[in-house]
């Protein structure tokens, strides 16, 4: 009768899995329809989750692990991801399905499998720790690739995968958020003056560059200037990659799957060529992640030459003169280096970190100012999801929004259409009711919107108060396509593979596209469509990265490896701003994230990587 039960159990949970595999919450509200079970490749995955389910739980023949640290961690890892998968389904759920009892439905599938399939990767991850490959036995490509020449032999590769696409976007691909920037420029060489909206660094550089290629009479050869800057410095950070991968002996086959992931995904090669901050802030958040490692691991040689600090120091600058938030990327790492380093080395990392910091602070408040750049008081990218908030709640409850607060709402937005014109997926539709706001401004630093800040937060925090369900929602809404695997890119997609999308098209600067190559344009862009090939298209996926660095932070602390977990600090920092920012699943605001993934899994191979 035991043995019975443990059948029924087993078969039970086989199919929860199965259910929670196929599940259609979306397209209707029948339960029955929404269980999605009556097919072929349902069949065959209930058939193999039992059987695999069997021999794990009944026959014990395929044990992953006996240590009760590694069940909990993998339990505990397994339930987060889990509910991502409950949190982003709901997102989408027909609103006539009951889904709180279908989401436990999904609870009861996904843990076990979720569970089954962690506790195999980390088992085989475990299994290869410290494997140390026999000499002798690699290739002459391989050996002059990760060990005679890795510098310019990486270089190189990438450098011939991004080729094509510098070829057939000749003389450049251009972002809206890069036709600003160069229009900033335009705006200081007119009148004198420009916003800090984005980062003043990035406009001087891709403003010359356009001002001075119009001027000198080579539009697309000038402009060709940065697309080819920014491939060197994608290939040139992968290099530095690699060479971290020599130095701790990582296995080659990694090493291999490592370049052709930065090499051949569609997403570096695009953006690379593309007009856009984003592209160079992803290669230098690598390469400051890659000091990290050395100086984690490797303290001895990363301050012997004190190369590797004075590398860092700069990433860590280049961090937060290319996009707005990667100061805080320096904020939550610094101190924790601080506290790893050692004892002797203290002082000198101190130091050097408040040089760093002071440079940031000389650079944004004198050196851009001196040059005509007016400092924002304040920027009103960084409360769009409170905006998003506000607005979710006037839909969700109208009749609870007082006059006074409602007076006074209608003084900052044209509140009518904020609550009308909410969207989830993007904050701009709602920012762009804001009656006081940087557009506005009288003298340019957005002091008004300065003077009312502390008003609404008085109000949204009063609205929190009543309903903290409403923004607890909407919180979820607006961003959970950063941890939902399933998700889609929103907004721009994987890349920016049409140039009439810009500003400069229309009569501000000559440069185009060659008509020629249009049909090279057309092909590369079909080529970005194996995004819905099995297993390919999870790449393309903000959520996924998530996960893979859920997985390493817990694989990570499961095995007691602390040290190495704050490697995964950087990446960690990108995701929560991800999970603010103004769009919900864009790929470019992850790719800081997607980048590192690599490097993590690399840790996680090398148990003996820190000393």
């Amino acid at each position: 009768m035991k043995t019975i039960g443990k059948e029924l159990t087993v078969f039970m949970i086989a199919i929860s899995s199965t259910a929670a595999l196929f599940a259609d919450v979306s397209s209707t509200g029948n339960l029955s329809m929404a269980l999605n079970g009556d097919g072929i490749p349902q069949l065959i995955a209930l058939v193999l989750l039992t059987v695999l389910y069997r021999r794990i739980w009944i026959k014990k023949d395929l044990q992953f692990s006996g240590i009760q640290r590694e069940q909990i961690g993998y339990t505990i890892i397994a339930f987060v991801l889990t509910l991502t998968m409950v949190i982003g389904k709901a997102q989408s759920a027909h609103p006539d399905l009951k889904y709180p009892l279908f989401a436990v439905l999904l609870l009861m599938g996904y843990m076990p499998l979720l569970y089954t399939g962690l506790s195999f990767l980390g088992n085989k991850i475990t299994g290869m720790e410290n494997r140390h490959q026999e000499a002798g036995t690699i290739s002459k490509v391989t050996r002059w690739l990760f060990e005679d020449h890795v510098i310019p032999g990486v270089m190189l590769v990438v450098f011939l995968c991004r080729l094509p696409y510098l070829i057939s976007f000749y003389p450049c691909s251009m972002s809206w958020d890069g036709g600003a920037q160069i229009c900033d420029f335009y705006n200081l060489y007119d009148s004198g003056t420009f916003v800090n909206h984005h980062p003043p660094m990035v406009s001087f550089l891709y403003g010359a560059v356009a001002l001075y290629a119009q001027k000198w009479g080579i539009p697309n050869f000038g402009m060709f200037v940065i697309p080819l800057g920014q491939t060197c410095l994608s290939a040139f950070a992968v290099a530095k990659v690699c060479v971290l991968f020599k130095e701790f002996k990582v296995p080659y086959w990694l090493r291999w799957a490592a370049l052709a992931y930065y090499g051949l995904f569609t997403v570096w090669c695009i953006f690379d060529v593309t007009y856009i901050k984003d592209s160079i802030y992803w290669s230098v958040s690598l390469l400051y992640a890659v000091e990290m490692v050395w100086c984690i691991a490797r303290q001895e040689a990363f301050f012997a030459h004190k190369r590797h600090l004075v590398w860092m120091l700069l990433y860590g600058v280049l961090l937060t003169q290319t996009r707005n938030n990667g100061i805080f990327v320096l904020l939550f790492t610094v101190p924790v280096l601080f506290v790893l380093i050692q004892r002797k080395k203290k002082g000198l990392f101190l130091g050097s970190a408040i040089a760093m910091f002071a440079v940031v602070c000389l650079l944004n408040n004198v050196l851009y100012p001196s040059l005509g750049v007016v400092n924002l008081k304040e920027k009103e990218d960084t409360y769009c999801i409170m905006f998003q908030q506000t607005a979710k709640y006037g839909q969700d409850y109208p009749e609870d929004v007082t006059e006074e607060e409602r007076a006074f709402l209608n003084t900052m937005f044209d509140y009518d259409e904020l609550v009308e014109v909410y969207n989830p997926h993007l904050a701009d539709w709602v920012k762009n009711c804001l009656k006081i706001c940087e557009a506005n401004s009288a003298d340019g630093t957005n002091a008004e919107f300065a003077e009312i800040k502390g008003k609404y937060f008085s109000v949204w925090f009063h609205q929190l108060m009543r309903h903290p369900l409403s923004y607890i929602n909407t919180f979820l809404e607006c961003s959970y396509g950063y941890y939902y695997p399933e998700e889609k890119p929103y907004k721009e997609g994987n890349g920016f593979y049409e140039m009439d999308r810009n500003m400069l098209t229309e009569g501000m600067h000559p440069v185009r596209q060659m008509e020629a190559f249009a049909p090279f344009r057309f092909l590369l862009e079909q080529v970005s469509k194996i995004e819905f090939l099995p297993g390919i298209g999870l790449l393309y996926r903000c959520g996924f990265y998530t996960w893979c660095v859920i997985f390493a932070v817990g694989y990570l602390l499961i095995r007691k490896r602390y040290r190495e977990a704050v490697i995964a600090l950087p990446a960690i920092v990108n995701i929560l701003v991800c999970l603010i920012s103004p769009v919900n699943t864009c790929i470019r605001y992850a790719m800081p994230a997607m980048c590192l993934v690599p490097v993590l899994f690399a840790v996680m191979l090398r148990k003996d990587l820190a000393v």
